[in-house]
């Protein structure tokens, strides 16, 4: 007999349009302490008992409806890759179903589907015939496919050769070109950089718009929040919650917190080169506004991050060049919660610019913009530029974020020439600068949780006691 199921929500009313179903559903391991035991049992035909019974999950049950995304999450060795296993057909349940309708494709462990001994092509040739795609189905995705795995010469070389980050890219890259109608996915967004999560999330989201339907085991509570309409908490191999993602991770943290959770990464901080002792904000024309444009001309990191169909804009006023660097004026990629980060921008103009406005934004590992503000937030005038002007913004940025990698976006523009106050005519938009990364001493408590911090402050008043009420309460009673 197992323990009472703890909490779990009810479940969405069961329609029609179900993807994947599961009642009941559970996976039980025998384990021995000695080989010889198995034997035995066997010579015996299990009238011997010499094993104890391991539940990896059990009572699990959900149905998820086409174009749902469902989470599930919990601590190592909770059941969740079991738990997929079984959904996928690839474990047999020891009890309770589970059913898909629809075409299926899981990545479930690394390289899942790839032969190692082929090329990425091949393998898209080779996949789209083991899914009964028809004949030059291969070929009309392959230029999609290629590009978006994006790791250049390898794609033509075997598999085994491969980097886990570049096999990650080719399996995700042919899942999500074969669009299926149903995706289960076991932590492939937790390998690979930060361009290429954010790249994989824009994906997914098409994907769910368009009608896919999702399972998505990850650790990564920004993946859990930002892409599922419900999640699971799994704990011992049973569903402990079922409901909103923002409550599930909330509860897997403090079951982390009770059952002990290691440490992250150590703490640590990092630069990349020093660079001369000068500071400056907005200058033009001055022998320090020439040098510093000169510095971030050498600090040139516009190649490094964004994609080209990334950035747009009329082009009279040019992003040339950009510096990232700390409050030691230091080229940086890690800096500390709390630090200040130091963005300058070496903008170009090549019209007649009457009111330049500059910008920044802050992006999150999933392509979320946490935060954004320029001069015209600022109160900053800058003043008319014509053909040939260059100017120098620097952006200094308090980074009360929560820990993690982020990237920057830069944008030059002027005014809405329809009048709205929050449009922007852009000449120069990019995205996908960076990354950095914010950092926090794990045996130190956060200064807040969440994103962001806001401006916030806590008073106290003193109420006293109100004896007389007290009085007529016990006299009434």
């Amino acid at each position: 007999m197992h323990d009472q199921p703890t909490e779990i929500e009810p479940r969405p009313d069961s329609g029609e349009d179900w993807a994947v179903r599961c009642d009941g559903i559970g996976k039980r391991f025998k384990i021995y302490d000695n080989p010889w035991h198995r034997m035995a049992e066997w010579a015996t035909l299990d009238r011997l008992n010499l094993h104890k019974d391991f539940w990896a999950v059990r009572d699990v049950s959900f149905e998820l409806q086409k174009g749902e995304c469902l989470g599930v999450v919990g601590r190592n060795g909770s059941g969740k890759s079991t738990l997929l296993k079984m959904v996928t057909g690839v474990s047999v349940p020891t009890e309770g179903s589970a059913s898909i309708q629809g075409r299926v494709l899981s990545l479930i462990e690394l390289g899942a589907g790839l032969n190692k001994n082929l090329t990425g092509r091949q393998n898209v040739h080779n996949m789209a015939g083991l899914l009964n795609f028809p004949p030059g189905f291969a070929r009309a995705k392959m230029e999609e496919i290629e590009a978006f795995a994006d790791i250049g010469a390898f794609f033509d070389r075997p598999v085994r050769s491969y980097s886990n980050g570049m096999t990650v890219r080719v399996t995700f890259s042919i899942f999500a070109a074969f669009e299926p109608e149903v995706l289960i996915v076991d932590e492939a967004l937790s390998v690979g950089d930060i361009f290429f999560v954010q790249k994989c999330t824009r994906r997914i989201h098409e994907l769910l718009e368009r009608g896919t339907t999702m399972l998505l085991v990850s650790h990564d509570a920004g993946a859990i929040t930002n892409l599922c309409d419900r999640a699971i908490l799994l704990e011992k191999g049973k569903a402990a919650f079922h409901g909103e993602p923002a409550d599930a991770i909330a509860r897997y943290h403090a079951a982390l917190r009770q059952g002990g959770a290691k440490p992250g990464k150590k703490w640590q901080r990092s630069d990349r080169g020093a660079a001369e002792p000068t500071t400056a904000s907005e200058a033009t024309g001055s022998e320090r506004g020439r040098r510093l444009a000169s510095r971030v001309l050498k600090a040139d990191v516009l190649e490094h991050g964004g994609e080209a169909e990334r950035r747009h804009g009329e082009g009279g006023l040019t992003i040339r060049a950009c510096q990232i660097c700390d409050e030691q004026e230091r080229d940086a990629s890690v800096l500390a919660l709390g630090d200040t980060l130091h963005v300058r921008v070496l903008v170009e103009a090549s019209d007649h610019i009457e009111s330049p406005r500059v910008g920044m934004r802050l992006f999150d590992r999933f392509g979320t913009q946490v935060f954004g503000q320029g001069t015209l937030q600022q109160g900053v005038d800058i003043p008319t530029m014509e053909p040939g002007d260059r100017l120098v913004v620097s952006f200094n940025v308090e980074l009360q974020l929560k820990p993690g990698e982020y990237t920057i976006g830069l944008s030059t523009s002027e005014p809405d020439p329809e009048g709205n106050p929050n449009g922007a005519l852009f000449h120069d938009h990019i995205n996908g600068l960076g990354p950095i990364r914010v950092n926090h001493p794990p045996q130190l408590p956060l200064p807040f949780h969440g994103t962001v911090r806001l401006p916030m402050s806590i008073s106290l008043e003193h109420a006293g006691a109100d004896h007389a009420d007290a009085s007529h309460q016990a006299a009434n009673a």
